[in-house]
């Protein structure tokens, strides 16, 4: 009710400034005073509502200062809305008069004195509210204190009481299970008589004992799994060897018989070319479909030996070693690889002593010329177009040596420290021969050292790189 009566009291000096505006600037705004009458009506309705919550014994003089207020503000309006224009019958001074008038005054009594003693009055009655209940807030507050203590100290007793009345038996309680999980299944509880902790005591001794029983069996049984799973270790250690060996074996195997498979399939397309380029010449054409079986012999022994591994067959090369001339395979070999070298534009010649026609070596035909047919395939290959790749063939009475001379660009110190290694490609290899594989010389050691021979790498003063195959002579008295 207090800040209705404050909101009426500054509304009528809202409005009585707007009159004045009026009066003094003929402004009119009606707007303004529509709004400012509207707000003084609800506060005023406002203070019918609020007053029905007041004491009876102040209900009835509330009511009626509220009434006189109702009829104050309807006097205003009424005056300012019969005041006519400044210009009109009466004079400003008089007008200004006669509003202020209703402003100010009802039936002989004064309603700014009205509306300050009702500020007063509900601006006392606000104070004694608050302070009333800020005494019974301070008497809860100093309540609420003292329940706070006695439930403090309340506690207090109780956990001291049940520490006291519980720790031992939960000490005893905690050795017995702390030396338990660390293993100690000897331990024992001192627990005594029928309440909760020596019956939970008792319950941990009982299976401490079986605890005991199973910790000696587990430990036997351990023991005997221990020897099973170092026995069953090291036979499947010793089988995952092995077959990683094997594995190792067949992944070499196959890689160096496709590697081998392209040779003959390089020859017979070179010896195709011949005979397509010697149409005329049918002993030219001839000779060329003669290399062309012989290649694609060698071609099917290599996929037999795809097939035989693919069956389950030896991961090696199966030698048949006899006594052969060695002239007639290095020969055979040379024959084999003019077709490529025609085709990459080289000349393939061979070089014989007079008594390496009638040279003899215990040899696996086949294999030999194959590792020859590597060799000479890779001299081919980085010899620059224009060149010759020389074949020789000398020796003495314990060793014959096949030598075989390019003249390309040679190798450095690392790439001959190793050129017979698996897969291994020089600079020079990768560049002019990108799709290799850097197993050819490999496989050529293999059948050389499996021949009991020896095969190696050097470079040539001129320029160019030089492969010596030296194979033992056959023992005497042996013949082809």
């Amino acid at each position: 009710m207090l800040a209705e009566y404050l909101e009426i009291s500054g509304n009528k000096q809202r409005l009585k400034v707007w009159y004045a505006q009026r009066m003094l600037a003929d402004d009119e705004a009606p707007a303004v005073r529509r709004a400012l009458m509207a707000s003084m009506w609800a506060s005023v309705a406002a203070l019918r509502e609020l007053v029905e919550r007041a004491p009876l014994a102040v209900r009835e003089m509330e009511r009626r200062e509220i009434d006189t207020v109702a009829l104050n503000i309807a006097a205003m309006g009424r005056a300012i809305e019969d005041v006519g224009e400044p210009d009109g019958d009466q004079l400003p001074a008089r007008q200004w008069r006669t509003v202020l008038l209703a402003f100010d005054e009802l039936a002989g009594r004064d309603m700014r004195e009205l509306l300050r003693l009702a500020v007063t009055r509900h601006e006392s009655a606000s104070m004694a509210a608050s302070t009333s209940l800020a005494d019974a807030l301070g008497r809860i507050r100093q309540i609420e204190v003292l329940l706070a203590v006695g439930v403090c100290l309340l506690a207090l007793f109780s956990v001291m009481y049940f520490v006291r009345r519980l720790d031992r038996p939960f000490a005893e309680l905690e050795r017995l299970s702390v030396a338990l999980a660390a293993g100690d299944f000897g331990a024992r509880s001192s627990l005594s008589g029928r309440d909760e902790f020596a019956r939970t005591g008792a319950l941990l001794d009982s299976m401490a004992e079986r605890l005991a029983d199973a910790q000696a069996r587990s430990q036997q049984l351990q023991r005997q799994l221990d020897d099973l799973v170092a026995e069953r270790t090291r036979s499947l250690s010793h089988a995952y060897e092995t077959l990683l060996g094997i594995e190792a074996r067949r992944r070499q195997f196959f890689a160096e018989l496709g590697h081998e498979l392209r040779t003959p399939v390089t020859v017979i397309r070179g010896e195709a070319e011949v005979a397509l380029r010697s149409r005329v010449d049918p002993d030219a054409q001839r000779d060329a479909l003669v290399r062309i079986i012989e290649a694609t012999g060698d071609l099917g022994g290599r996929v037999q030996d795809l097939l035989d591994a693919a069956r389950g067959g030896p991961l090696e090369y199966a030698l048949t070693v006899r006594c052969e001339p060695l002239h007639a395979i290095v020969g055979a070999a040379v024959e084999q690889m003019q077709a490529v070298a025609a085709h990459r534009s080289l000349r393939l010649v061979l070089e014989a002593s007079p008594a390496g026609a009638e040279c003899l070596v215990d040899v696996d035909r086949e294999r030999l010329q194959q590792a020859l047919v590597i060799v000479l395939d890779n001299a081919l290959r980085y010899s620059s177009a224009g060149g010759m790749v020389a074949v020789t063939l000398a020796g003495d009475a314990e060793h014959w040596i096949v030598t075989i001379d390019d003249e390309g660009p040679g190798m450095s110190t690392v790439d001959l420290e190793h050129a017979f290694d698996s897969h291994y490609r020089g600079e020079v290899g990768q560049t002019l021969a990108p799709q290799g594989q850097g197993l050819g010389l490999t496989i050529a050691r293999r059948i050389i050292e499996a021949l009991e021979g020896s095969i190696e790498v050097r470079n040539l003063c001129g320029g160019g790189v030089r492969v010596a195959i030296a194979l033992p002579t056959a023992a005497p008295g042996r013949s082809k």
